[in-house]
């Protein structure tokens, strides 16, 4: 595993034990298989973030000049 907050530079990279004794084409590869790791841990780390609780939001339909479209009854239209 690897840490999501710091990324690995190529010339760190290719000099781990594991790359280091890979061809060029198999190092390139390798890179681009850890950065495309590290987008996805990262898109998952922001995505799974609490982000507190949800708002309950009613969007209502307005008229063009603004004011809401009511119902028979006055309510307003909830879209």
């Amino acid at each position: 595993m690897f840490n999501i907050f710091e990324e690995i530079t190529w010339p760190h990279f290719v000099k781990s034990s594991h790359v280091s004794k890979l061809p060029l084409q198999e190092q390139i590869n390798q890179y681009n298989q850890y950065l495309y790791q590290l987008s996805e841990a990262r898109t998952s780390w922001i995505v799974y973030q609490n982000k507190g609780p949800l708002k309950e939001v009613e969007n209502f339909l307005l008229q063009e000049n603004g004011f809401f479209l009511l119902q028979e009854n006055g309510n307003k239209i909830i879209i």
